[in-house]
């Protein structure tokens, strides 16, 4: 169990369960996220699109495997076989909403907000993944600093696909949220890439943070992990 004096909260992008042999495993996503711990969760690329050969169901498998309290963004396909993220948290959420995110991109976009009754206080939270093309990024990053309310306790978490450490994006959200994480976490079996990120208020001391290695088969992305206590 993790430390409940902290706060644990992770971002991945699962892949639609997939990871080696390229069959979906639910299973194996799920015990890997016990062992992760975490208090907040964000989870990218729920999808349960069975004409990809997808398991069908993932969003409600996952709420069910899951418990406690979870925000779901369905961004397209019909019930059952459908596409998204969903942010998790073991404490209560309030005050949750779902911004689709400006374009251009592929697919919709989205960015969960919602506030979070921690161990730490509230926590304003903002779970997301970012577009594949570059100007879309730009406008998404303005998006979302612009929902960072000042003076409260807020984190954001997400793959935000920006392959550079030091982009447009990055540039944006440490304006608002000035603590990174960003460990390599892309591919996930050689990662070079900080795709899946987190930032943070400055009232929060970074106490850890990593690319958690063992779930390297499980995904093309490696969950960042990281915890906070209070700082200032």
């Amino acid at each position: 169990m993790s430390d409940r004096a902290a706060l644990r909260v992770a971002t991945w992008n699962i892949h639609g369960f997939l990871g080696e042999g390229r069959r979906p495993d639910f299973e194996r996503t799920l015990r890997l996220l016990r062992v992760i711990d975490a208090d907040l969760l964000a989870l990218q690329e729920v999808d349960a699109r069975t004409h990809l050969r997808r398991e069908p169901f993932a969003f409600e498998r996952l709420r069910e495997a899951l418990g406690d309290h979870c925000v779901e963004a369905r961004l397209f396909g019909p019930p059952g076989r459908d596409y998204g993220q969903l942010l998790w948290s073991r404490y209560p959420l309030e005050q949750a909403e779902v911004h689709l995110l400006p374009g251009p991109g592929f697919e919709p976009r989205a960015v969960i907000e919602a506030v979070a009754a921690t161990p730490l206080g509230p926590v304003r939270v903002l779970a997301t993944h970012f577009g594949l093309r570059p100007a879309a990024r730009r406008r998404q990053a303005a998006f979302l600093a612009q929902l960072v309310r000042p003076g409260e306790t807020s984190l954001t978490m997400g793959d935000l696909n920006e392959w550079r450490p030091s982009g447009v994006v990055d540039w944006t959200l440490r304006a608002v949220l000035p603590l990174a994480v960003q460990p390599v976490s892309w591919p996930a079996k050689r990662p070079l890439v900080p795709m899946d990120r987190l930032y943070a208020s400055a009232d929060l001391a970074l106490v850890h943070a990593e690319a958690f290695r063992a779930a390297a088969p499980a995904s093309d992305h490696l969950p960042v992990v990281a915890e906070f206590r209070r700082g200032r």
